[in-house]
């Protein structure tokens, strides 16, 4: 009965913000640190960054394009398909982060198993998109999203996320930190976010959740 309570009760759970630092490293060596806010309502499917340092301005991502916006005017574009579906923000609002939404994607569960507390599930693209896709690898310790670790379609690893230091919201378990590493020809990237004070469906400043592009067109 508690399980399904829970899952009925996470329904209404719409409204996610917070602080956030971002710490990033190149595969050249390059180092950089982004502070600001982070907006999400899973009624707009928007993600907003509003970055107060090392400069103001807005990033925000939708399901298909992220804009790079300063001083009201779009500085740069480019795509993002599924961010927004598969974001940390809306996976933990939908109760989805376990699975990283895979249980209701195109994909299937190949393979589990378990490991010292871990739980690894390989998750395989349906047929028809093997040669365009690979497998996604989740973990998982305590029925908390741990690790994912994203494969090519020769089964080498582009990426991984792990999921850590998790905080709880009026119900929600929420990851605190945030890391993750690329791998590419020229080496490999990092990334750390961490959010603190964290909101839960606030009703005020409505107009932080739902951004309105420069010219007059909201998404």
């Amino acid at each position: 009965m508690g399980t399904v309570f829970n899952s009925v009760f996470a329904q209404n759970y719409f409204r996610l913000s917070g602080d956030m630092t971002i710490k990033s490293k190149s595969s050249s060596g390059d180092q950089a640190i982004t502070m600001g806010m982070v907006y999400f309502d899973r009624n707009f499917r928007q993600i907003i960054y509003n970055i107060s340092f090392p400069e103001s301005e807005t990033w925000l991502t939708t399901d298909s394009i992220t804009y790079i916006i300063i001083n009201d005017s779009i500085v740069a574009n480019h795509a993002s398909i599924g961010m927004a579906e598969f974001s940390v923000f809306n996976l933990a609002l939908n109760s989805h982060l376990p699975n990283f939404g895979l249980k209701n994607s195109s994909y299937h569960v190949e393979t589990v198993e378990s490991d010292e507390g871990n739980v690894i599930t390989t998750w395989a693209p349906q047929e028809s998109m093997k040669d365009k896709m690979g497998n996604i690898l989740v973990s998982t310790k305590d029925k908390r999203l741990f690790g994912v670790v994203f494969m090519d379609v020769e089964g080498e690893v582009l990426r991984k996320q792990f999921f850590e230091e998790y905080l709880n919201i009026s119900g929600i378990a929420f990851p605190g930190r945030i890391v993750e590493i690329g791998y590419s020809p020229e080496g490999q990237s990092y990334q750390i976010s961490n959010f603190r004070n964290l909101k839960l469906n606030e009703l005020e400043n409505n107009s932080n959740y739902n951004y309105v592009l420069p010219d007059g067109s909201s998404l």
